[in-house]
């Protein structure tokens, strides 16, 4: 055989040699990005909810007339919509 054929074949080896192990590798930091996306995700939806909840409370307990749509306020609130009571418009 000639020396470019062996010299291919060397290559060969050698890329299926290390192939696996560099792709393990890849995979292996791909899913620690993917982890600490999904904590910090988990992180915002927890203080979400906390903020419904304390607000939906706090509708209930200090204006009951808006018991029916304490709900939509209290979701409204935590998205960053305005509080209830404040007039619309520059003061």
């Amino acid at each position: 055989m000639s020396a470019s054929v062996e010299s291919q074949r060397g290559v060969r080896e050698m890329l299926n040699a290390h192939l696996f192990p560099v792709l393990a590798g890849v995979g292996a930091v791909c899913a620690v990005s993917g982890a600490l996306s999904l904590a910090s995700l988990g992180r915002q939806a927890d203080r979400w909810s906390r903020c419904y909840d304390i607000s939906l409370s706090y509708l209930i307990e200090s204006r009951p007339q808006l018991r029916q749509h304490a709900d939509a306020i209290a979701a409204n609130f935590c998205n960053g919509g305005r509080p209830i009571g404040q007039k619309s418009g520059a003061s």
